[in-house]
């Protein structure tokens, strides 16, 4: 599931965003308390100078990670809106153990979650 929603300003594919009821706007997520989703799609500028993208919120998406991935992947955690596996923790989905044609997933490169 993925709706189009407004950003704080342009962030990268990838990243996990949670909403500012603040700003009315969709900024980088802190953690994993709150609702979040990913940004699916290069946002887009519109004639008002604010940023807009497709942000999915529940199913398969490719999440920024913030450290590396275990190669069996794990239970979903969110810090500075990216990514990593805490089995200790309640996350909220799951990141994809790694395929087995891919080399080990590191900081910073896009990992398969699944968002529940």
């Amino acid at each position: 599931m993925f709706v189009k929603v407004k950003l704080s300003e342009n962030l990268a594919i990838g990243t996990v965003v949670s909403h500012d009821s603040t700003n009315s706007y969709w900024t980088t997520a802190s953690n994993d308390n709150d609702m979040i989703g990913v940004i699916d799609r290069t946002p887009i500028q519109d004639d008002d100078s604010n940023w807009w993208a497709q942000v999915r919120f529940a199913g398969l998406a490719n999440a920024l990670a913030d450290r590396a991935i275990p190669d069996e992947g794990g239970e979903l955690c969110v810090v500075n809106g990216k990514v990593f596996v805490d089995n200790t923790m309640n996350g909220c989905g799951i990141i994809a153990p790694k395929p087995a044609d891919l080399p080990s997933r590191v900081a910073n490169d896009l990992v398969m979650v699944h968002l529940r």
